[in-house]
């Protein structure tokens, strides 16, 4: 490994300030908001779209997605508690 950079507390500072803005930033921009369509919602939860719609038809229905007109829609922290409590696993 080469030889390690030191870089003086004001700059560490100042770089973990902007990191923090632009993470601020980019949360605000996502938000809590609706994902629309299987493709979305997919490449959200990493997973085919014929996964979301195989899941959304089942009865009960196994993942939190809502229909908007025939459009699949879902919240993100929807989703993001579905995929903690497990997810799609098989029963």
């Amino acid at each position: 490994m080469g030889p390690a950079l030191e870089l003086p507390p004001a700059v560490i500072e100042a770089i973990a300030i902007r990191a923090a803005e632009i993470l601020a930033e980019r949360t605000e921009a996502l938000g809590d908001g609706w994902l629309r369509g299987a493709k979305e919602i997919a490449e959200y939860i990493g997973a085919p779209p014929s996964r979301v719609y195989a899941l959304a038809t089942c009865t009960p229905k196994r993942i939190s997605v809502h229909r908007d007109g025939s459009t699949l829609v879902a919240k993100r922290s929807e989703l993001d508690a579905w995929m903690r409590a497990g997810g799609g696993k098989r029963p």
